[in-house]
């Protein structure tokens, strides 16, 4: 397994030695434990996590990657992207997690990156009921297709110790805390010009950084929201032009060219 991963999800030892979870384990690597005793630890696992678990490496990213592919919108660029991140992948891990002895057990699906270069993870993805919630959280606002389908593999999704990508349970409260922030100073773009922080609703925080990409509901490049960075070490965000949208701006049409933005950033 990853040193990365082995680090990350360390586990309190009975000694009282500290670690990032009370319990955790790997479900690859616990042949003993049921389908049964699973789902009554983590009620809202999906079986398909659990015998993803039990298949060999290759074939738990394989599977893994074309699940991704029936979920997003299909385009020649979404195939080749997401296989370039597969590929970039030796192994798969499905964990269950509980942070502290009386918290709620959590299920993590961990993608570790070849040469040790570290791993993403996420939780389960979003239901129905939890999209639903989401647009009812936030009346009058389209969600890029692109974004909702994401939700539907990992309803919050991140590297390493990241904080990444929001789960929509928290997008509310986050999106209050992130407007009162820009609410003590104007926000504006490398040209000066000011902009309603009401038209920006962060997706993504950077973990101990004041460090957002946030959908811009005032601006459509390609029919849906576009997303664009905010720093709030200046108060500005990403300069908008549409000559040159790329990585260099952080500014994305779409937010699918964001995640692939995202997953390349590999340290």
């Amino acid at each position: 397994m990853d040193n990365h991963v082995k680090e990350f999800y360390c586990q309190a030892s009975d000694g009282g030695q500290r670690g990032n979870f009370f319990k955790a384990i790997a479900l690859s690597e616990n042949a003993g434990l049921t389908w049964e005793e699973v789902h009554k630890m983590v009620p809202s696992i999906c079986k398909g996590w659990y015998e993803l678990s039990k298949l060999p490496a290759r074939d738990r990213i394989e599977f893994t990657r074309d699940f991704w592919l029936s979920k997003l919108p299909y385009h020649q660029k979404i195939v080749e992207n997401i296989a370039q991140f597969f590929d970039s992948l030796d192994n798969l891990h499905v964990f269950i997690v509980q942070k502290s002895y009386d918290d709620p057990y959590e299920a993590h699906l961990v993608y570790c990156l070849k040469n040790d270069q570290g791993f993403f993870h996420g939780n389960h993805g979003a239901s129905e009921e939890d999209i639903a919630r989401l647009q009812k959280d936030f009346p009058g606002i389209i969600f890029p297709q692109d974004y909702l389908s994401f939700l539907q593999i990992h309803n919050g999704f991140c590297k390493a110790t990241d904080t990444g990508i929001l789960p929509t349970r928290s997008l509310k409260e986050s999106t209050t805390r992130f407007r009162q922030m820009l609410n003590a100073k104007p926000v504006i773009n490398e040209r000066g010009e000011i902009f309603n922080p009401t038209s920006l609703i962060p997706f993504y925080e950077s973990f101990g950084m004041p460090v957002f990409q946030c959908f811009y509901t005032d601006w459509y490049p390609d029919q849906e929201m576009g997303n664009v960075y905010y720093s709030g070490i200046t108060n500005t965000i990403s300069e908008i032009d549409y000559d040159s949208l790329s990585a260099e701006t952080l500014a994305f049409p779409t937010f699918l060219d964001w995640l692939y933005f995202y997953l390349e950033r590999v340290a």
